[in-house]
């Protein structure tokens, strides 16, 4: 049902919730291969949704589960080459080597042509990454193209034949790379492979350029590719070949032409909302405009390239954190195991024992039931003996499983405490250094001064709170402001901000307990993802602080772009760290401490039904 889900949407998150199910339900059978295959598609999932430092541990958890055992080759290489698919794409190289090594080994032994193909290319494409592996990287890749011959997959040879180009193409032999682009055309042409003839045009287009010896040729092959990735509705490689016809218009000292064909880049970026094509595009308008000598606008596309960078840097940091704790939570999930066999066990040996005191009793019944009554009396007074002495043992095995399995726990929720303290972009701080450095460049000497105040009293306030377990709601408001003051200053757009206090005093402020930080994670998405990206005049953000009975109702409203206008493929993963752990902190919140916090969201709509802001609720009680 998983797979059936994402074939037929791959935006519709239901295929993990079923992915995750199936693994639960497998995890209580005695089926290894079929636990194995649970956690291959679920690695599966994670990786086609671009998530590879989840998907990685997934993957060879599933080869670990059947290394040792008698069973079908193919899914041991199967296994293998998903881990080592998933570590490339994490750029995990040395871990992806090793587990197509394991696949290949296997494939040559089972004569298997397959995979055999898909472990030589996948070894060649992370070899090539490898400083001085670049040699054996092209004995793989021929290895692949070879097999793949034999099985007469031209799509298997058309990949390999693409792989085989781009590495003459890094090793500058252009000669060598474009005959195998020859033959990658031919192949394509007869497959009727629109993406794959764009493609070919693509590298023809790279090696010209690179080459620098004739880029008319170079643009020509970049149009074809352009009017073919068109044609088929891929914007996102539009607006890559955008990006090289504009390279090219940079080496012919064309200002105006290139700075055309980056704006039109940058265009399509933020319509698909790919923050990879957003920052190079961002970083190449930049250029462009300081080699103009407008340094306004270059200051500008250098802020939107660098706060992209940080973006991703994020969505990264998240991802690895996801995947190591995914890591542990398989540790745990053995442990559980574990114990669930050693109660079996203890089961079986119980009802040995009993069988066992059972053929005695008959052997003596049999035997001595007239002439040794005493004696029979006395041997079963022993065994009863020995069976409590026997049950009290294992009722102390049971008690002291429990108490293991409390302080395990507990080290879990401390573990969990501690890894949401991690609060501070450091790339936040590293961007407020570079505005005070630009305002002392500008000799604007009170404003850096004012500026460096704020972000000192602001970095201090975090220091102070993030060894306190809650903080009073005046406090994080006042760190709220100084955080949103920063912000104005970084991006040097004015934010409307109101703070309404509603039937609530300063006594009140100061009784409610709150998590530090919590509010900061919903201010920075109401900026970065409401604001920000809003065309709007006025950009207003309001914080509303209500007393309701005893309660205490937080509001966070921006008139920004809302969550409608993202895009429906994009998963909730790619929420930030930051609004994640806040979550996260909610939950230990509540369990730790006698208040109780509640989080809601809510989409405001003009009457034309289009978004016109976020409101974050947030009540304590």
């Amino acid at each position: 049902m998983s797979r059936q889900i994402h074939r037929a949407n791959p935006s519709d998150e239901d295929d993990f919730y079923y992915a995750e199910l199936a693994l639960e339900l497998s995890s209580l059978q005695t089926d290894t291969l079929l636990i194995a295959e649970c956690y291959d598609n679920l690695g599966l999932l994670y990786r086609y949704h671009s998530f590879y430092a989840k998907s990685t541990p997934l993957h060879i958890k599933a080869l670990e589960f059947v290394k040792n055992l008698n069973v079908d080759p193919y899914f041991k290489m199967r296994f293998a080459n998903n881990a080592g698919v998933s570590a490339r794409y994490d750029q995990a190289f040395d871990l992806a080597v090793d587990n197509y090594l394991y696949a290949l080994k296997i494939a040559e032994r089972e004569n298997d042509l397959r995979n055999i193909a898909i472990a030589s290319n996948g070894l060649g494409n992370s070899l090539s990454h490898i400083e001085g592996k670049s040699e054996e990287a092209l004995s793989y890749y021929l290895k692949a193209l070879e097999s793949e011959s034999q099985r007469e997959n031209t799509l298997g040879m058309a990949m390999n034949y693409l792989s085989i180009s781009g590495y003459y193409l890094r090793k500058q032999d252009y000669t060598t790379s474009r005959e195998y682009l020859d033959k990658l055309l031919v192949i394509n042409t007869e497959r009727k492979d629109q993406h794959g003839i764009a493609m070919t045009y693509e590298y023809f287009g790279h090696s010209y350029l690179e080459e620098g010896r004739n880029l008319d040729l170079a643009q020509d092959y970049y149009q074809k590719a352009l009017g073919v990735f068109s044609e088929i509705d891929q914007q996102h490689k539009v607006a890559g070949i955008l990006l090289a016809l504009g390279e090219i218009g940079q080496k012919r000292n064309e200002p105006a032409t290139s700075l055309r064909y980056f704006k039109q880049a940058y265009t399509i970026a933020k319509e698909v909302h790919n923050k990879a094509l957003l920052m190079q595009s961002s970083r190449m308008l930049s250029r462009s405009f300081e080699g103009m000598g407008d340094f306004s606008h270059a200051l500008k596309y250098f802020k939107t390239f660098e706060a992209y960078k940080d973006s991703l840097n994020l969505i990264e940091q998240e991802s690895t954190i996801s995947g190591l704790r995914m890591e542990y939570d398989f540790e745990k999930k053995e442990n559980e195991l574990n114990l669930l066999q050693a109660e079996k066990d203890v089961q079986t040996q119980q009802f040995l024992l009993t069988e066992e005191k059972f053929k005695r009793e008959r052997i003596v019944l049999f035997g001595l039931i007239s002439a040794i009554l005493v004696i029979t009396l006395v041997i079963i007074l022993s065994l009863r003996n020995l069976n409590l002495k026997k049950n009290l043992a294992i009722q102390q095995e049971e008690q002291k499983r429990k108490e293991l399995q409390a302080t395990y726990q507990n080290d879990l929720l401390q573990a969990e405490i501690l890894a949401t303290r991690m609060q501070m972009n450091p790339h936040f701080l590293f961007n407020c250094l570079n505005s005070i450095k630009l305002l002392i460049q500008k000799a604007q000497n009170r404003d850096a001064i004012k500026y460096l105040t704020t972000l000192s009293r602001f970095i201090r306030d975090i220091l102070q709170t993030s060894k306190m377990p809650t903080v009073t709601l005046s406090e994080e408001l006042d760190l709220t402001k100084k955080y949103i003051e920063l912000e104005e200053n970084r991006f040097e757009e004015k934010l409307d901000l109101k703070v309404c206090l509603k039937n609530i005093s300063e006594e009140d402020l100061q009784r409610t307990q709150v998590p530090p930080m919590i509010l900061q994670p919903f201010v920075e998405n109401s900026i970065w993802h409401g604001l920000l990206p809003s065309n709007r005049d006025v950009k207003r953000l309001s914080i509303s602080i209500a007393k309701e009975n005893d309660s205490v109702m937080i509001s966070i409203l921006d008139n920004g772009v809302g969550r409608q206008s993202k895009p429906v493929n994009q998963s909730n993963s790619h929420k930030s760290m930051g609004v994640t752990i806040t979550q996260h902190r909610i939950e230990l919140f509540n369990k730790i401490t006698n208040s109780h916090m509640e989080l809601s969201t809510l989409d405001h709509k003009d009457n034309n039904k289009e978004p016109k802001g976020t409101e974050v609720k947030i009540l304590v009680t």
